[in-house]
């Protein structure tokens, strides 16, 4: 269910993008395009992908296959059979990506895009006088929506039996939305008055300012003779050559740039954003390449690699200090000695339900202090000793793993 969840939110975070893409195609005409003919494909390629995926190959012919279904809906909202055909196409690719082969864009990377491609695209709606831009500034606020949506969803799928933290997150999320609501509510109505009212006073401000330190200036400018030098008259022959070289000038010089076409600029955009999403990427290898170095002796040391290799990247991490906390420290160190850790993707609930006897008080305890910030009374320190304490004898019995 989270990877339901954290796969449909990405999506989701993409065809945003991918309608403000299309969004070009309609400002010179002032239309909107249907949210319909991208919303409908959506959901039916999750339905597709995630529920029916078993049943489709496992290889790229699968995105062929449901490709001209998804184009159908698109064509059917009052999309063009081209566009159609494109829509489709993508959407059932990135379903693909991320339901059956499991590899997405990381929500850093969209929120990049958007930050630069969605203001741009409502930039130019301004200047074309397009009449849906109040619409184009919703898409973009719902896409920093779905980013908050994503993370608290995936916190709560991870905290899955421990309902004290899960209504904790649900009510901050809840308290975050209601926060932006009111201060949009606010600038809606008399916020955008007071905002007026104050940028008048600043300006009144600077313009006082500027105009006290300017006499002295416009003082001491007055005193110099501005009287333009006369160099006699001048010939009409004089003037006939300079009117006959300023229309030959005005011939010369084009009449339309090739950088006012919409797509041209679009096409630029996007292999700008390419290059400048590969030269990051390839950066980013390079400093971790230089960073694994001086450490592989020191992380060899620490860890030790298991079949899977899920254990070959963990580091010796600080003790904390609260003791429930160290407490629960010293057991996860206790069965990296014995090559039985916690998995990069799992929960701590997981790993104990998986390797010893899971004790739900024990972890409601350790919750509270890890992420309620709690501290317990001495009573409770104590249960959480003796707990951890039979947890420690059955990872004992364990006999290394190979």
């Amino acid at each position: 269910m989270g990877n339901l969840w954290r796969n449909s939110i990405h999506l989701l975070l993409e065809l945003n993008i991918l309608y403000f893409f299309i969004l070009l195609l309609y400002l010179d005409s002032g239309n909107l395009p249907s949210f319909a003919g991208i919303l409908l494909p959506y959901g039916f390629a999750i339905a597709i992908f995630g529920f029916l995926g078993n049943k489709l190959p496992s290889s790229y012919v699968a995105i062929m296959l449901v490709a001209p279904i998804l184009a159908l809906f698109a064509y059917l909202s009052s999309y063009s059979i081209g566009l159609s055909l494109i829509i489709g196409a993508i959407i059932s690719f990135r379903a693909f990506m991320y339901f059956v082969e499991e590899r997405f864009i990381s929500t850093f990377a969209l929120l990049i895009m958007s930050f630069i491609w969605m203001p741009f695209v409502y930039g130019a709606g301004t200047l074309v006088n397009y009449p849906h831009g109040l619409t184009l500034m919703i898409l973009f606020g719902a896409q920093l929506a779905l980013v908050i949506l994503l993370y608290s969803g995936n916190a709560v799928f991870q905290l899955n039996g421990n309902r004290y933290m899960q209504k904790r997150v649900v009510g901050a999320t809840a308290a975050v939305f209601i926060g932006i609501a009111a201060v949009s509510a606010v600038f809606a109505t008399i916020g955008k008055y007071l905002i007026t009212a104050g940028l008048s006073v600043f300006g009144l401000g600077v313009s006082f300012i500027f105009d006290i330190l300017a006499r002295p200036v416009f003082a001491l400018l007055a005193m110099l003779d501005w009287t333009p030098k006369s160099s006699g008259p001048q010939d009409a022959g004089g003037i006939e050559m300079e009117e006959e070289e300023e229309a030959e000038t005005a011939e010369l010089l084009p009449s339309e740039s090739i950088f006012d076409n919409p797509v041209v600029v679009a096409i630029g955009v996007i292999l700008f954003l390419t290059i400048l999403y590969f030269l990051l990427k390839r950066k980013k290898v390079n400093n971790k390449k230089i960073e694994k170095q001086p450490e592989q002796q020191f992380t060899s040391t620490m860890t030790k690699k298991s079949g899977g290799g899920f254990f070959a990247s963990r580091r010796k991490q600080k003790p904390p200090e609260d003791e429930v906390r160290k407490l629960m420290f010293d057991l996860e160190q206790l069965a990296l000695k014995k090559n039985r850790g916690r998995l990069p993707n799992e929960t701590l609930e997981e790993w104990l339900q998986r390797e010893t006897s899971f004790n739900e008080n024990f972890m409601e305890l350790y919750a509270k202090v890890r992420y309620g910030e709690m501290k317990l009374s001495p009573s409770e320190v104590e249960t959480c000793r003796t707990m951890a304490e039979e947890i420690r004898k059955v990872m004992k019995q364990w006999k290394k793993a190979s």
